[in-house]
C-alpha cells in the first residue's frame, strides 16, 4: 500500500479530465471519516472524497453513497460557506509531490479560493488559501511551536512542503545518482532503502520494484547501478509516466502505478481510472479494520465476563463446599440434647461421643452466654440455613456454568464471523448486557432481521444456518415450521442448521448434505469425524431463561459428518 507521487499524478489527471468546471453541489463529512465533495459531471454526481487519516489518507472519486456525520466540522462548515455553488476551475499536483492544489470559480459573492491536499501519512492536511496564500481555515492546524518551519493556522501565509534532500528522477545525472547510491551502500543499506533516500517520488514498493527491474541480485554492482540508473529514468520518462496502469494487488494488500514485475505471480488487477482502483481498495481495507476492530471489542467483552464469571463459580463452589458441612450441625445440636447433663455452663466447646459411631469423639462448639438448649437450638437453624443456601447455591453453580458454556460458545462464534454477522453479535452482546448502548443507537426502534446463510440440497430442498446466536434463535423458532428437521452437532459450539421443505422423515442425502454443513459450521470443522444430532422442530425447546440459541432436544437421532469432504465442500462452494 502506497499512495505516491505517481498514484497522485494519475489521479490528478482523471480529476482534470472528469471534473473540471464541475459544480460543487454538495459538502459533507462521511460517517466514517474524511470529506466529500458532490459535484455535478456529465449527467452524475460523483463524490470527490479526501481523508487524512494516517492509515487511509488518499483522494479520489468515489460513487458510494456514505452516510454522513450527524455534526459537520467546523472545517466542513467552512468550506460548504467558501466552496457550495462555485466550479472546480483546475487540478494540479506539484512534480513527484503527493499534493493536489484545486483552484475554485467562486460563487456569487464570495472571493476564489484554493483547496490544497497534501496526502503526506501521518503530516496529511487539508488546508482552504485565498487568492494571495493565506490560509483560510484547514482540517488540522499547526502551530509554530509544532512545526517551526511551516505553522498551518487561519491568517499565516501558506509555505509549500520544503522539499526532500533528493535527486529529481527526471532530470538527475548516472554520475550523481551513481555517487549517492555507492555511499548509502557503503554505510550497508539495502539497495531498495538507498533507493529510496536517493530519488524523490518513489515508495518502499516501487524501490523494490526498480531494484528487481535493474537485476540487482543477478548482476555486478556496476552494471546494477548503471541499469537501476536507467531503469528510474525510463520509469519517469514523460511516455510512461502520462500512460500510467494502477494495478490492485488483493492477496497483497497493495496497489501501485504501474505493474509489478517483482509480484508477477500474484494477481494484479489492472484499473483503467485510479479512482476505481483506490476507491475499491480502501473501502476493503477499512471495512477488514473495523471488523477487526469490533472483533476485538466483543472479544474483550466477552473475555472481561468470562473471567468474572470463573471467579464467581470459584466462590460458589466454596460456598456450595460449606454448605455441604450442614449435616454436622443437626448433629451437634442432637448430641447437646442427648448429652446434656455432660456440658458444663459457660464452656465454649465439649467432646461428646458420636451418636451413630460411637467410637469415635465429636468435638461440639458453644456459645458460652447460652444454655444448652439455646446451643443445640442454634446449630439446628444453622442446619436449616445451610440446607436451604446449600440449594440455592446449587441453582446459581448451574446458571452461572451455563453462562460460562455462553460465553465459550460467542467466543467461537465471534472468531467465526464476519460483516452483518458481527453486527448481530453486537447487538446480542448489549441486549445481554455484556455492551454499552450508545446514545444514538438507543434511539433506534428498529433491529435489523438475522440474515443466516441460505443452501440448497441436491434434492432442492432449502437449508438454514445460523452463524450466530441471535440468527440461530431466528431460524429454530420463527423461521422453521414444526415439522422441519434441525441439525445440531453434538457437544461442540456451532450454528443451528434447519432442512425446510422436506419430506418427513426426511431423504438420507439430505440428512447427510445438512449435517456435514452442521459440522463444517461448528467448532469440530476440522475433524475428519463429528457427532451430529437432528430432530424434527416441534421436540427442540429453548432452555428457560437461557440465552439466545441456547435449547433442550428430545427424540433425536445422530448421524457422523465429514466436514472436510471435498465432494460436500465444492457441492456448496465452501473453501
Amino acid at each position: 500500500m502506497a499512495f505516491d507521487a505517481l498514484i497522485m499524478k494519475a489521479v490528478t489527471e482523471e480529476l482534470q479530465e472528469e471534473l473540471t468546471g464541475a459544480p460543487v453541489q454538495r459538502i459533507y463529512e462521511p460517517a466514517g471519516g474524511g470529506l466529500i465533495l458532490h459535484l455535478y459531471s456529465r449527467g452524475s454526481q460523483p463524490g470527490l472524497l479526501f481523508s487524512i487519516d494516517p492509515r487511509y489518507a488518499r483522494v479520489h472519486l468515489t460513487y458510494r453513497r456514505l452516510q454522513s456525520r450527524d455534526k459537520p466540522s467546523p472545517f466542513c462548515m467552512l468550506l460548504r460557506k467558501y466552496l457550495a455553488g462555485g466550479r472546480a476551475a483546475s487540478f494540479y499536483n506539484p512534480p513527484l509531490e503527493r499534493i493536489l492544489e484545486i483552484s475554485f470559480d467562486p460563487p456569487e459573492g464570495m472571493p476564489p479560493v484554493k483547496l490544497i491536499a497534501e496526502i503526506m501519512g501521518r503530516r496529511s492536511n487539508l488546508v482552504l488559501v485565498d487568492a494571495e496564500d493565506l490560509i483560510l481555515g484547514a482540517a488540522r492546524t499547526v502551530s509554530w511551536e509544532q512545526n517551526p518551519l511551516r505553522a498551518i493556522m487561519p491568517g499565516e501565509l501558506y509555505r509549500p512542503v520544503p522539499p526532500q534532500d533528493k535527486l529529481d528522477p527526471r532530470q538527475m545525472e548516472q554520475g550523481d545518482f551513481t555517487a549517492a547510491m555507492e555511499a548509502k551502500l557503503a554505510r550497508g543499506k539495502k539497495p531498495e532503502n538507498a533507493l529510496l533516500e536517493t530519488v524523490a517520488g518513489i515508495s518502499p514498493l516501487l524501490a523494490r520494484e526498480l531494484c528487481h527491474r535493474g537485476g540487482w541480485q543477478e548482476q555486478g554492482p556496476d552494471r546494477d547501478l548503471e541499469t537501476l540508473y536507467q531503469k528510474v529514468k525510463e520509469l519517469f520518462t514523460a511516455e510512461v509516466n502520462d500512460n500510467l496502469a494502477p494495478v490492485l494487488l488483493p492477496e497483497k494488500k497493495a496497489f501501485a502505478a504501474v505493474r509489478l514485475e517483482h509480484l508477477a505471480e500474484e494477481e494484479q488487477v489492472q484499473y483503467s481510472r485510479p479512482s476505481a482502483m483506490l476507491d475499491q481498495f480502501y473501502s476493503d481495507l477499512i471495512e477488514e479494520d473495523r471488523e477487526k476492530q469490533l472483533r476485538e471489542q466483543l472479544n474483550s467483552a466477552v473475555k472481561k465476563r468470562l473471567a468474572g464469571l470463573e471467579k464467581k463459580l470459584e466462590q460458589q463452589q466454596e460456598e456450595l463446599a460449606e454448605a455441604g458441612n450442614a449435616p454436622r450441625h443437626r448433629l451437634f445440636g442432637e448430641l447437646l440434647l442427648t448429652y446434656r447433663h455432660q456440658v458444663t455452663r459457660g464452656a465454649d466447646s465439649v467432646t461428646l461421643p458420636d451418636l451413630y459411631q460411637p467410637d469415635q469423639m465429636v468435638t461440639v462448639p458453644l456459645d458460652p452466654s447460652r444454655s444448652v438448649s439455646e446451643n443445640a437450638q442454634r446449630h439446628f437453624n444453622r442446619y436449616q440455613k445451610a440446607k436451604k443456601a446449600r440449594e440455592k447455591i446449587k441453582k446459581q453453580v448451574r446458571k452461572t456454568r451455563s453462562e460460562i458454556e455462553y460465553c465459550r460458545g460467542l467466543l467461537y462464534t465471534i472468531e467465526n464471523s464476519f460483516n452483518t454477522s458481527l453486527e448481530e453479535i453486537r447487538q446480542e452482546m448489549i441486549e445481554a448486557g455484556y455492551l454499552r448502548e450508545k446514545g444514538k443507537e438507543r434511539r433506534k426502534t428498529k433491529t435489523a432481521a438475522p440474515q443466516p446463510l441460505n443452501f440448497a440440497t441436491s434434492a432442492g430442498h432449502t437449508v438454514l444456518v445460523g452463524r450466530n446466536n441471535r440468527q440461530n434463535d431466528h431460524i429454530t423458532f420463527k423461521a422453521a415450521a414444526r415439522r422441519d428437521t434441525w441439525f445440531h452437532v453434538r457437544n461442540l459450539p456451532g450454528g443451528h442448521v434447519v432442512l425446510k421443505e422436506a419430506p418427513s422423515p426426511p431423504p438420507e442425502e439430505d440428512i447427510e448434505e445438512a449435517a456435514f454443513l452442521a459440522a463444517y459450521f461448528s467448532k469440530g470443522r476440522d475433524s475428519s469425524a463429528v457427532a451430529v444430532d437432528y430432530t424434527e422442530i416441534r421436540h427442540v425447546r429453548r432452555r428457560p431463561g437461557g440465552k439466545p440459541g441456547f435449547v433442550f432436544y428430545e427424540n433425536f437421532k445422530t448421524v457422523t459428518a465429514n466436514p472436510l469432504d471435498p465432494e460436500l465442500r465444492r457441492r456448496f462452494k465452501l473453501p
